[in-house]
């Protein structure tokens, strides 16, 4: 058991001890009086502070005074040392970055005081034992990896093990509400090979989150559309009728409220869809045949009427807000978005039967309606 999860060491100023064939000794400062850990190392010759929290001792073949000094400061201010069998994660994250398709980055980050990983969990996209750990054992630091296309990882040293590793994903960068998310990937387990590792990211991992990532996307665009049809049916049934949902027959006077009422109740669907789409649009942009390739080249258009199509399949970085023409927009929307979403469901990964996950009860939420006006006063 790694001493770091249990319960009393969550409350000790610790220092975790790593050797790094890059940094020589790597020292991480943690605890809830990680203060004082820092303090000791700050007062120890030799170890140099890092940016991210971290400090090295780069000279090993003369390290001996240095960690004799170490051991003494950390006494002196209640630290304690602890120092395992794993490599440093940073040189282990930046041997998986490179055995893994593109190019990556990897960045340390430090959670010293132990509230600080809760910061995690509502980034996190996760159904595995990563967000488990996060949420219930001590993390004291991970590596992110990022690739520059939308793809953020999180490398964790696994609690409980002295020689695996937990590798999950951070959601896409148009979704905010991610936890306990019904399409988020499952983390996986990595093994102290690198090499290995790698071959099981690139393998298994990376299809897994990247299906995840398209479902999760066509289930929000199609929920959006859904929606905007909806509030059209209703509007049109009102025109129709001359009577609102309720019954109540149309005062003219109050049909362009009405509209109004309409074309906002649209303007707030339209916003929650225009991120997901213009995602959505530029994965499905590069797989459109000629039938649908002038559909999707007229929605990105509408989605960003200042970028050229050149620029395809990157997408700019904030789509446009509603213009003045909602109603136009809303139609033009409308014309295209089944080519979009037809394209979308066709491209769909086939997810292995083993990991298809049961279907979720349909909610029986009904059709949304234009109420009448309110009572007049007497």
């Amino acid at each position: 058991m790694d001493d770091r999860t249990t319960p009393r060491s969550r409350g000790l100023a610790q220092i975790i001890l790593a050797v790094s064939p890059a940094d020589g000794v790597v020292a991480v400062p943690v605890g809830e009086q990680y203060r004082w850990a820092d303090t000791a190392l700050r007062l120890t010759p030799g170890f140099e502070r890092r940016l991210d929290g971290t400090y090295a001792l780069h000279n090993v073949d003369t390290a001996k005074p240095n960690l004799l000094a170490l051991a003494e400061n950390a006494r002196r201010h209640r630290v304690h040392l602890f120092g395992g069998p794993r490599p440093y994660l940073g040189d282990y994250a930046t041997a998986l970055a490179g055995g893994l398709p593109g190019v990556w980055t990897v960045k340390v980050e430090v959670y010293s005081h132990p509230v600080w990983q809760g910061d995690l969990v509502p980034l996190l996209w996760d159904a595995g034992e990563l967000i488990d750990s996060v949420e219930h054992a001590r993390i004291p630091y991970a590596a992110q990896l990022t690739n520059g296309a939308g793809t953020e990882l999180l490398l964790v040293e696994r609690p409980g093990s002295a020689h695996e590793y937990l590798l999950g994903a951070f959601a896409s960068a148009t979704f905010d509400d991610n936890y306990a998310d019904p399409h988020a990937p499952s983390s996986v387990v990595l093994p102290s090979d690198a090499a290995r590792a790698a071959s099981l990211v690139t393998g298994t991992f990376l299809p897994s989150y990247e299906q995840a990532v398209h479902e999760r996307l066509l289930a929000a665009v199609e929920a959006a559309h859904g929606r905007l049809e909806e509030l059209l049916a209703a509007w049109t049934t009102v025109q129709q009728s001359g009577r609102y949902s309720d019954g109540t027959l149309l005062d003219p006077a109050t049909l362009g409220h009405t509209e109004q009422q309409f074309l906002e109740e649209s303007s707030v669907e339209w916003r929650r869809l225009l991120p997901h789409a213009a995602e959505l649009i530029s994965r499905m942009r590069p797989l459109a045949g000629a039938k649908d390739a002038a559909s999707l080249d007229r929605l990105h258009q509408l989605l960003y009427p200042d970028a050229a199509l050149s620029t395809w399949p990157t997408a700019p970085s904030s789509p446009a807000t509603l213009p003045p023409g909602t109603a136009e927009t809303l139609r033009r929307w409308r014309t295209d978005a089944p080519a979009l979403l037809l394209r979308a469901r066709a491209a769909r990964p086939v997810r292995p039967a083993s990991t298809v996950r049961p279907a979720l009860p349909a909610g029986g939420k009904a059709a949304p309606s234009l109420p009448g006006p309110a009572p007049r006063g007497r």
